[in-house]
């Protein structure tokens, strides 16, 4: 039998007796040499060799060299820092020539391949088998069969059995994908994954090694949801552990999986002192018994993002509630104070034609670039050097808000808006809240109605018939004066106490109409004299002057002049003005000074009527 299996090239039929070869001539049945018709046929049968593997499973050479006449089968030795091949086959040795450069392995952990120290790992643990699957760095998949044999009791080497069941190249990969590889790419979004048997409550804990793409055993264990309540105490956000714990239960599960064929559960686990979201699935496994496949998904990403969308619709809702109430808002912003991201609420239409941005990561940044064009040009300045976050933060830190007011370009033209910020604690910590007010037409009321006060204040200081300043006007100054008095601050002044003489006269001689005629030339000749003063009229006849600046250092020379008009009117029959004059030398108050030049003064009236 052995002989002729190995025949190759020609088919040879069975012994024949000569009646038999007889009787197939006489039936025309050709007999002792081959058809050639057939040739082809029997030389495939031929190719095959019963004693070589890959000669069974393919007639493609290059797909051949995947397959072994033995398994390629090994003795490995696994030491914790190393791996060596104590025994092999010629197979085993034929394979590591093939993909590894050499016919026996010896290596450290960190140069073995990843699946097979991962396999060893786990095996010497739990004394368990495993099959394995390895993509080694040609995209070839190597299948292999890892059994633990023994341990040494003196060195705590583990000893394994490994078979390499079959390879599968890059390209046939790609047509033959199984489940489980499917499997291990969609597991790279879990951090945990159980096998669970629900009769027994015995579990295997997976998870997922990033850094090689595999799947490993964590652990197995008994009474699955006694360990997974002590799992919670430890694992899950202490928000989140009474919901969890009340939802998580045997009966639950059960109950979901009866009705809707899935459970699962929402919450955070805490990691790196924070929390973070996960999704749990459980569904059944497809296999007999009562076993179910628990999944836990991280899914922190999305649901901080749906966390972020919906408290942006509630707080565009909340904004334009506020705006609808108070009228006056035309923008509403929320700044991050740590990381200066913004988002922008309920503006108005004039204030959308800016065209600024809605959102983005440097809120104090794009506002100074914006100014330039969203800001009137005499307030860009002001804009730019108080709109900062220090300035903003000292300011709310100090009174607990900020605010200014400035002008916005609003369709082309400046408009008053009023700038406020106070901070306020939101979901995700402490947020600025800032609002711009239109108050232009607030700002508008007011200016005219300060310019109107300024002009009834300056009409009520105003002596109506000769147009300077009255005594109401004096009294002001004089309180101001006296103030710089008190605060000692240095307040050089003259004072210069000035009466009319004969005004009695002349309305009694001539009527009212002359003597306002007189007084009022009397006025102009006092203000063409003390040029750079203010001028009062204090009474009937009479007025002060009080001299600062140019004045004050002339002082002398101006009264040395309204004397010698005095003198020559006297002689003429011209209008004469008695005066008087007082420096202000410390004296207690301006009262003071004002009473040493009327003293003065009537001693210069007593004077002028003796001429």
């Amino acid at each position: 039998e052995i002989g002729c299996t190995k025949l190759q090239g020609y088919y040879f039929c069975r012994p024949l007796p000569p009646e038999e070869m007889i009787e197939l001539n006489a039936k025309g049945t050709q007999i002792a040499f081959e058809n050639p018709m057939e040739t082809e046929y029997y030389a495939s049968i031929g190719k095959v060799n019963l004693y070589d593997l890959a000669s069974v499973t393919s007639n493609d050479v290059q797909v051949a060299r995947n397959y072994f006449n033995t398994l390629p089968m090994a003795i490995l030795e696994y030491r914790g820092i190393e791996v060596t091949v104590s025994h092999s086959n010629q197979s085993f040795r034929d394979f590591m020539q093939r993909f590894f450069g050499r016919q026996y392995i010896h290596f450290g952990e960190k140069d073995a391949p990843s699946a097979f120290v991962t396999a060893l790992k786990h095996i010497g643990r739990h004394d368990d088998r495993e099959i394995v699957d390895e993509i080694l760095s040609d995209g070839t998949v190597v299948h292999s069969f890892v059994r633990r044999i023994a341990t040494n009791p003196v060195t705590g080497t583990v000893a394994y059995c490994l078979a390499v069941l079959s390879l599968r190249d890059a390209g046939e990969q790609q047509m033959n994908i199984t489940y489980a590889h499917i499997a291990q790419a969609l597991s790279a979004d879990y951090t945990s994954l159980y096998y669970v048997n629900l009769d027994t409550e015995q579990f295997i804990e997976y998870s997922f090694d990033a850094a090689h793409g595999n799947l490993a055993v964590e652990r197995h264990g008994s009474g699955f949801f006694t360990a997974s309540r002590t799992d919670a105490l430890e694992r899950i956000y202490r928000e989140d552990r009474g919901a969890f714990l009340a939802a998580f239960t045997r009966e639950n599960i059960l109950a979901a999986l009866r009705d809707r064929g899935v459970f699962t559960l929402t919450y955070r686990l805490l990691r790196d002192g924070g929390p973070l979201y996960v999704n749990l699935k459980a569904t059944r496994m497809k296999t007999e018994g009562n076993h179910i496949i628990i999944g836990v998904n991280n899914v922190d990403a999305q649901m901080r993002q749906q966390e972020a969308l919906e408290r942006m619709k509630e707080e565009q809702l909340t904004y334009s509630r506020v705006t609808a109430l108070s009228g006056d808002y035309i923008c509403i912003y929320t700044v991050d104070p740590v990381t200066d991201r913004y988002v922008e609420y309920s503006a108005t239409r004039d204030y959308e034609s800016l065209g600024l941005d809605k959102q983005g990561e440097d809120f104090f940044g794009r506002t100074r670039r914006e100014s330039v064009r969203a800001v009137y040009y005499e307030d860009q300045e002001l804009m730019r050097t108080l709109l900062t976050k220090e300035s903003i933060l000292e300011a709310i830190a100090k009174n607990g808000f900020f605010s200014f007011n400035y002008r916005l370009l609003i369709n082309g033209a400046p408009q008053y808006v009023s700038l406020k910020a106070v901070m306020v604690e939101e979901r995700d910590g402490p947020q600025l809240l800032i609002g711009v007010t239109n108050i232009d037409a607030q700002v508008k009321r007011e200016q005219a109605h300060a310019h109107d006060l300024s002009v009834a204040r300056a009409m009520a200081n105003v002596d109506a018939l000769t147009g300077v300043k009255n005594k109401h006007a004096y009294v002001d100054l004089e309180a101001h004066l006296n103030r710089m008095i008190e605060e000692r601050t240095p307040v050089p002044f003259a004072l210069t106490v000035l009466d009319v003489n004969d005004l009695k006269k002349v309305n009694d001689s001539q009527g009212h109409r002359a003597g306002d005629a007189y007084l009022k030339k009397a006025c102009s000749l006092i203000c063409d004299i003390f040029k750079h003063s203010p001028v009062f009229r204090v009474g009937g006849d009479e007025f002060a002057v009080i001299s600062q600046g140019t004045d004050y250092e002339q002082h002398e020379a101006l009264i040395a002049r309204l004397d010698e008009h005095n003198l020559e009117s006297a002689h003429s029959g011209g209008v004469v003005i008695a005066r008087g004059a007082a420096r202000y030398r410390g004296d207690r108050s301006v009262a003071a000074v004002f009473e040493r030049a009327d003293v003065d003064m009537y001693k210069n009236k007593k004077m002028l009527k003796s001429l």
